[in-house]
């Protein structure tokens, strides 16, 4: 008899019932040709001495067979795979191998490798320590979540609730969270727009995807930062653009640059973060941001303004982006209140013109057919009743204090080994470490510490090692950033 207790794994644990699991295990042993067709089955009495479980368990493991008609039951002979079945050539079976193979994996003909390898790990996986210098992301104790529970509630229970939960046609998202981010980003960013110049998607990363997959075409030019958000450029090489890296330094992109490789190039778009740059927090300088406006419309190419963090400044009043200039509708705006509420609440918005919201919209449908109607208009009402601009107000004042608590408690504890900016806004330091610090080795043995601070490696440009990282402070309270520095400074002495 064949080593089915080998093959097939149960799990006494799983919620699935075992003659589920049995009836599974036996299916993929005929998909992959190690049960053929005709074959005869074990007895029940047999196999429910093999895997230690009542002959009733396999009975109805064959009578689950028998239904979906991978077996067939011959009175008084037996269970034989049916010979329906189209014969597989059967892999070499070794237990050994077995257990150790890897996922299935799609054919190379089924599919076209888009991504590099590690698109996956753009995303880092702080949320699993109990400290944690993050990129920068808002503390979720401070968001505002009795508010929103509240208002989500009170759609729920309105009269038009029932209409609110049915498909919708507008692909652009709710009117009347439309309406109300119109006058929000009039009043706060002095961006001057209709309800048909807004789309509402879920976070930035899709508003981005959906801006590059109209945009670009294959072999596109688009310019980035030397050092730029991973995602945007993935994004940007997954719709055909070719990237052009340009030099960042204190004052944001080197706009300079730009003209130059204008006046040799055809540039289709450029990416931009020109309040707190990712990952280094410079603002663009007002010299800089009219030059650039400028060169769009001399060279006709695309601005894509990413603003996530704009509500975040604590010196002065923000610099106006440079959707709030814009004259000749060159300027895409891309914005998302994942942080000024949570990263969970994906809702984020693209402010641009009518004709490319238009073809926007269009794409839309075979991405995601509806945004999150309720959740939309919860946040609609919240807009409405000034709520979150009463908790950006109180989250303010707190990140403001943790930024001047981190950075005095950086430069006392670490002044010796990195050099760092306090930065106007944002959520998090960009921060160079001493060459002979070795940033893979201090991030593993931080995490060998219950504390997240991202390997170097993630932000370097191609072909340089910049030794720098971002610290996010925004996330932790006072006690928590003590202890963190603690276990940091401990891992960069030893």
């Amino acid at each position: 008899m064949l080593p089915y207790k080998s093959m097939i794994k149960l799990d006494s644990n799983s919620r699935m019932p075992i003659y589920v699991q049995l009836a599974n295990g036996i299916i993929k042993e005929i998909s992959c040709g190690n049960l053929v067709p005709g074959l005869k089955l074990p007895g029940s009495r047999t196999l429910a001495n093999h895997f230690e479980v009542h002959r009733k368990t396999i009975i109805a493991t064959y009578e689950e067979l028998e239904a979906q008609g991978w077996i067939e039951t011959v009175p008084a002979k037996g269970s034989f795979v049916s010979k329906k079945m189209p014969v597989t050539k059967a892999q070499s079976f070794n237990v050994q191998k077995r257990e150790i193979i890897s996922p299935l994996q799609t054919s190379l003909f089924f599919i076209k490798k888009r991504f590099s390898e590690d698109v996956n790990e753009m995303v880092p996986k702080f949320t699993t320590f109990k400290y944690q210098f993050d990129d920068g992301v808002p503390d979720l104790r401070l968001a505002p979540i009795h508010v929103l529970a509240r208002q989500y509630k009170s759609v729920l229970n309105s009269k038009l609730a029932a209409k609110k939960l049915n498909y919708t046609h507008d692909l652009k998202g709710n009117i009347s969270l439309r309406k109300e981010l119109a006058k929000y980003l009039s009043e706060t960013r002095s961006i001057n727009v209709t309800t048909e110049n807004i789309m509402i998607v879920r976070g930035s990363i899709m508003g981005f995807y959906l801006l590059f997959q109209i945009i670009l075409e294959k072999g596109s030019n688009v310019i980035v930062g030397e050092t730029n958000f991973k995602a945007a450029n993935e994004i940007m090489k997954n719709a055909g653009g070719k990237l052009i890296t340009v030099p960042v330094d204190g004052q944001g992109i080197d706009v300079e640059r730009v003209a130059e490789i204008c006046k040799k190039k055809k540039i289709r778009a450029i990416y931009i973060v020109p309040h707190h740059h990712h990952p280094t927090t410079v603002s663009l300088s007002a010299e800089r941001r009219m030059k650039l406006l400028q060169l769009a419309e001399r060279y006709k190419f695309a601005i894509i303004e990413d603003d996530y963090d704009y509500d975040f400044h604590y010196e002065s009043s923000p610099i106006l982006p440079l959707a709030s200039s814009d004259r000749v509708g060159v300027v895409s705006y891309v914005g998302s209140f994942s942080k000024s509420i949570a990263p969970a609440f994906r809702i984020g918005f693209v402010v641009a013109p009518e004709d490319l919201i238009d073809e926007m919209s269009k794409l839309r449908r075979f991405v995601d057919r509806q945004g999150d109607v309720l959740l939309e208009q919860a946040i609609a009402m919240m807009l409405e009743e000034g709520e979150v601009r009463r908790h950006m107000r109180k989250a303010l004042k707190t990140y403001h204090q943790r930024r001047d608590f981190f950075c005095d408690l950086l430069q006392r504890e670490l002044g010796d080994f990195v050099e760092f900016k306090k930065p106007d806004g944002g959520l998090a330091v960009w921060t160079k470490f001493d060459k002979k610090i070795n940033m893979t080795k201090l991030s593993e043995a931080a995490a060998a510490q219950n504390l997240y601070i991202a390997d170097s490696r993630r932000y370097d440009p191609i072909g340089k090692e910049l030794n720098s990282t971002r610290l996010g402070f925004a996330s932790m309270n006072e006690n928590e950033m003590r202890a963190a520095m603690k276990i940091l400074k401990r891992g960069i002495k030893n």
